[in-house]
């Protein structure tokens, strides 16, 4: 009996996560290997957490800056392998907060060409949550045996 040749939503579906795993994977390389400006980035940012969570104290901002870039490696790998997707997805999805708040805290800046930048790559993100959010909720119709 011939394999039934892949449907295009599988294809699309498959697309799809490549492409939001490839942000990732790369963003994630990079901070691994560069993380002093994200670390400087995120200073202020992490302050406010330890006060909310003094667990963290036992970890450096560079400690915590490159676990992020490791989740976005090690599960936009996964992502785009197409292992366990919704959780791929939920990990990448939120571990996207803190690293969009601390990166891109544009209400933080005067009005001018710096807000206007982080406010763009501040939605760039939230696009990001978007596509995963589709993920979560595609990946889990479809093992549900959801209509195709």
């Amino acid at each position: 009996m011939p394999e039934t040749p892949p449907r295009y939503d599988d294809v699309g579906r498959a697309l799809s996560r490549l492409a939001l795993a490839a942000v990732f994977v790369s963003g994630g390389r990079h901070v691994w290997q560069h993380p002093d400006g994200p670390v400087q980035g995120a200073e202020n940012f992490l302050k406010r957490c330890r006060r909310a969570v003094p667990p963290l104290d036992r970890f450096t901002d560079r400690q915590l800056v490159r676990a992020n870039a490791a989740v976005h490696m090690a599960a936009g790998a996964a992502l785009a392998a197409g292992i366990a997707p919704a959780a791929s997805a939920s990990a990448l999805a939120g571990s996207l907060v803190p690293t969009t708040l601390a990166a891109f805290p544009f209400w933080t800046q005067p009005e001018g060409p710096q807000r206007a930048r982080q406010q763009g790559d501040f939605l760039k993100n939230l696009a990001l949550a978007g596509g995963l959010l589709a993920v979560i909720v595609g990946d889990r119709g479809h093992s549900r045996g959801a209509p195709r």
